[in-house]
């Protein structure tokens, strides 16, 4: 294996590392939400991972795909959990499958060696795997391309019935202030509403990629998003979350860049200019930082429905 082929299979393996070791915490931390993300970002750097043109064997990208299902299964136990008293799936512990990841880079150790092997669930077959369908290398440009694949269009849903008597809400996204508009690639926003203990009132929504015309000093969306939840049945002390998302072509992932929130006493119909914060998201609300010195804004207009 050539060095550079090397250098990329550590530095693959070291960032799933990281990210699972940084599920595993939030997780004991009783921070759900941001675990869920955090076990889900994993999921997609194993996915992808196995697209890398001769960094793994066939073997190895069977046992990170296994990981990788592994990990979607306990997002999405952890999902479950904000509505129940369940945990995650805890038969296979992430120590070792950190371990057993830190013996590849080693190259100590098979992946059929590791004591739970059997334990992992089966890879993701191709139609669930959209990535793993295509070539088993991807420019960077059908990395975008893959990406953009699986959330173009967004993941926006319609509100399904109103009933009489209770309130609405539809949220325009108009544009976000960026210094560098340009620069950002497949842009998306991530809308999500969480009560004050971090329980989401509702699935999260994604916008679809901006593809207008970028504005100086603006990305533009223009998208409408639909609460399904009534405002009355929304927890007091509740905020929706706005995450600016885009994709980084050198590290073949979402990246988050910033992020806006709304909490429930903003809500007043009409156009709304929301501060923008730095990353990590967060969802407590209890280290705020602004992105920028200068006067930017997420721009947002509120309609109100009652029948």
């Amino acid at each position: 294996m050539s060095a550079a082929l090397k250098n990329s299979r550590e530095k693959i393996l070291h960032s799933v590392i990281e990210s699972a070791n940084k599920a595993s915490s939030l997780e004991s931390w009783g921070m759900p939400v941001e675990a869920t993300a955090e076990y889900m970002r994993c999921n997609r750097q194993l996915t992808i991972a196995t697209t890398e043109k001769e960094s793994f064997a066939d073997s190895e990208k069977e046992f990170l795909l296994r990981i990788a299902s592994l990990m979607e299964m306990r997002a999405n136990a952890l999902q479950d959990s904000l509505k129940s008293a369940a945990g995650s799936d805890d038969s296979v512990d992430i120590t070792d499958i950190c371990q057993a990841l830190q013996n590849m880079i080693q190259g100590d150790m098979t992946p059929v060696e590791s004591s739970f092997y059997n334990k992992l669930p089966a890879a993701p077959t191709e139609s669930r795997n959209p990535l793993k369908a295509r070539s088993l290398f991807l420019s960077d440009d059908d990395y975008s391309l893959a990406i953009k694949a699986m959330g173009k269009s967004g993941t926006l849903v319609k509100r399904r019935q109103i009933l009489p008597g209770k309130t609405y809400l539809t949220i325009t996204i108009n544009k976000i202030g960026m210094k560098d508009p340009q620069s950002y690639i497949d842009p998306v926003i991530t809308i999500t509403t969480l009560t004050q203990q971090g329980t989401l009132v509702e699935p999260q929504q994604d916008t679809p990629v901006s593809t207008k015309h970028r504005e100086v000093a603006y990305v533009p969306f223009d998208v409408d998003v639909e609460l399904s939840t009534p405002l009355e049945e929304i927890p007091q002390g509740s905020a929706i979350f706005f995450e600016f998302k885009h994709f980084k072509p050198k590290k073949h992932s979402i990246s988050v860049k910033c992020f806006s929130l709304m909490e429930m006493d903003e809500i007043k119909p009409g156009k709304k200019f929301l501060e923008i914060y730095k990353k990590p998201t967060d969802f407590r609300r209890k280290n705020l930082s602004l992105l920028s010195v200068k006067p930017l804004y997420l721009h947002v207009t509120l309609i109100l429905h009652k029948i």
